[in-house]
């Protein structure tokens, strides 16, 4: 493979109003300042390099760089807006060329590195260059096999990783499957068309035996109802009111019952207190005619007297005492005196005394007074007298009294008759009253017993069943019914929102509307299981590949610190580079960084003058593309590399690029170094005239 630029055209590039030239092998292109040579050289870098961060661009003007070499002899195009570049060709050529040799083939605005590093190029180049493994570092990169897949190890087959990057995808889609097959675990414990069918028959018995058992309390309701009102028709017979009428009446019968009995007592008191009233009233005028003709006789009194006075005579005239004697002689004497005239006088009445004294004797007998005189009599019979008018009042009264009480006790026989439907002898009313009353208060006990039932049941009338339903109702059965009843349809709830949530949950992890049916929802789920479990074994693939990989890219690298010795010690690049400086002839690496030796010490390139950085730099250039490219030949773009050289080794440096421009190496150096141009013109006599090609930016040659 021989890669050329054929051709540049370039149009209002910066200085630059236009340029077209051909090129040959050997190509310098001399301008003085600020005519547009850094123009000319970015212009080339941007139309046939992506690779281009570590330069600065001014972008403007339009033109192409024609490139040979590339596609199978044809001539391709390109300009800064070309979507292909270099790079796209190299990528794909069997040859597996670096994308690394724009590094080695450009260099731009007097730099001399190949890198943008303090040594000017790294390691990881030269390993590319000399080492094999540059193509397994790319596959090594954290681009290709991230710093956590590198961390990771295989235990026993298992995947222990960092929790970042593919670790964390990993551990994610293990974790999403691990949620997938707990739904499918839920799914089974929970989705079970059987247990929820279970429940919903089960819920349908107890609602047939609640409804049953309604039915039986709704007929047991009319029942008590039923009852209710023919205890309240008896209630109404029974008529309270009327059996505290019957009562008031007995109570009533009664006490004028006792009035009727001491109404009679008191008439027979009367009675016997005037019971002599008619005889008195008749001996009251034969009294009163006998009493007034007849005389009594003396009282025995007064002979009595006569004698006590005698004595007191005889005794005042022992104990001599004349006046004594004297006044008890004188009344001893005026009373035997009055006593004689007494007695006399009675003597002539003796017969009407006889009946006197008979009256007198039966008045003491019916009255057990003494009768002494008329007033006694009258007294007595005024007294009598009025117990008889008052008896004879009274006993219109009781007769008056008799006759309400026997009305009275007729009502109340018949107002027993109409209660309990027979005659109630009088000895008996209280006890049938009481038992009629206690009857009442039974009655009103069994309604309210019947209405606390009724209560109880909480069943409206509307509700009354008059069917039996056959079966008993049983406040216990009910409340196990209603009870049994409400936890199953708890747990069907409990079963449907698990069902739902299951649902929900399912529809989440595949995206689905809740709406969908469960066999799809479910294929949908196995669908969504095999699509993670291929991601993941996917995940795992690679996870696995990248250790496997990366550890056998470790072990490879053991190698790689042989390869590279050997590589900077090979004569295709100490050759140059000795050539080139005619000073260092060893390379070798120290760590990271590249050594250079001459007869007597070794130093670190970063540490050498500019001067000695461009030649070491040039000579690796070219030791370098040799080494990859062997038989084949590229370009190389030089903007001012040697500006820093001393004109002893710009020679060197000129006359080296002439020999591997001889070899097939296409060359195009600008400048503006009038020395530098005039060894490009020395060396250029070398070739053809077609092969050394001389612009001047400044005339337009």
């Amino acid at each position: 493979m021989s890669i050329k630029i054929e051709k540049i055209t370039v149009k209002n590039l910066g200085p630059i109003d236009s340029f077209s030239k051909d090129f040959g092998l050997f190509n310098l292109i001399y301008s003085r300042n600020e005519c547009g040579k850094t123009f000319l050289t970015e212009f080339i870098i941007r139309s046939l390099f992506k690779d281009t961060k570590r330069w600065q661009f001014r972008e403007n003007g339009t033109g192409k760089v024609i490139v040979s070499g590339l596609d199978d002899g044809s001539l391709v195009e390109f300009s800064p807006g070309s979507g292909k570049k270099l790079e796209d060709y190299w990528e794909n050529d069997e040859t597996g060329l670096p994308l690394s040799m724009v590094k080695l083939l450009v260099s731009k605005g007097g730099e001399s590195s190949i890198e943008n590093s303090e040594e000017g190029i790294s390691k990881s180049l030269i390993k590319e260059i000399f080492s094999g493994i540059s193509l397994l570092d790319k596959i090594d990169s954290d681009g290709n096999i991230s710093r956590t897949i590198k961390a990771a190890q295989l235990e026993n087959g298992n995947i222990n990783i960092g929790n970042a990057g593919e670790g964390k995808a990993y551990r994610q889609l293990q974790g999403e499957i691990s949620r997938i097959d707990r739904l499918f675990s839920e799914i089974e414990s929970k989705y079970t068309k059987g247990v929820l069918e279970s429940y919903k028959t089960e819920e349908k018995l107890l609602k047939d035996r609640q409804e049953k058992l309604y039915k039986a309390k709704c007929y047991e309701a009319y029942l008590i109802s039923e009852n209710i009102k023919d205890l309240n028709k008896k209630l109404q017979e029974n008529d309270e009111d009327g059996l505290n009428e019957l009562a008031k009446d007995i109570s009533l019968y009664e006490i004028k019952k006792n009035e009727y009995n001491s109404k009679v007592s008191q008439l027979g008191q009367l009675h016997e207190k005037c019971r002599h009233y008619e005889w008195l009233l008749k001996v009251s005028a034969v009294y009163e005619k006998f009493s007034s003709i007849s005389v009594k006789g003396p009282k025995p009194i007064l002979a009595v007297l006569s004698g006590a006075l005698i004595v007191a005579t005889v005794l005042f005239s022992i104990f001599n005492i004349p006046l004594g004697a004297i006044i008890s002689v004188l009344a001893a004497v005026g009373l035997i005196t009055f006593y004689i005239i007494k007695l006399l006088n009675s003597s002539k009445n003796a017969g009407q005394n006889d009946e006197l004294d008979k009256i007198k004797k039966e008045f003491k007998s019916k009255t057990s007074n003494e009768l002494s005189d008329m007033v006694a009599l009258n007294l007595e019979l005024d007294r009598q007298k009025e117990s008889y008018d008052m008896a004879k009042l009274l006993a219109k009264q009781v007769e008056e009294l008799k006759t309400a009480n026997e009305a009275l006790g007729f009502s109340i026989m018949q107002k027993f008759l109409i209660f309990t439907g027979k005659q109630i002898p009088e000895p008996q009313w209280h006890a049938a009253l009481a038992e009629k009353k206690t009857e009442n208060r039974d009655l009103r006990a069994d309604i309210e017993s019947m209405r606390e039932k009724m209560n109880d049941l909480a069943v409206r009338e509307v509700e009354y069943l008059s069917e039996d339903p056959q079966i008993k109702f049983s406040y216990d059965e009910f409340e196990k019914a209603r009870t049994a009843l409400e936890d199953i349809q708890i747990r069907i709830t409990e079963k449907e929102r698990e069902i739902e949530s299951l649902k929900y949950s399912i529809c989440t992890e595949t995206d689905d509307d809740s709406s969908i049916e469960w066999d799809r929802l479910l294929e949908n789920l196995r669908e969504k299981r095999f699509e993670k479990q291929n991601d993941l074994n996917i995940s795992e693939a690679q996870i696995i590949a990248g250790i496997l990989v990366h550890a056998e890219i470790d072990k490879l690298r053991e190698e790689e610190d042989n390869k590279i010795t050997q590589g900077l010690q090979s004569e295709i690049v100490l050759k140059p580079l000795l050539e080139v400086t005619k000073n260092y002839k060893k390379l070798f690496l120290n760590g990271d960084s590249l050594m250079v030796s001459d007869e007597y010490r070794d130093f670190c390139i970063k540490d050498l003058s500019t001067g000695a950085r461009e030649q070491i730099m040039l000579a690796l250039r070219i030791g370098f593309s040799s080494k990859i490219l062997k038989q084949d030949t590229l370009f190389l773009i030089l903007d001012d590399a040697f500006q820093h050289s001393d004109w002893e080794r710009r020679k060197i440096l000129i006359d080296k690029l002439a020999d591997i421009a001889k070899t097939g190496w296409q060359i195009i150096y600008l400048t503006m170094d009038d020395h530098i141009k005039e060894l490009f013109d020395e060396a250029g006599k070398e070739f053809k005239s077609d092969q050394y090609k001389c612009f001047d930016l400044a005339i337009g040659k």
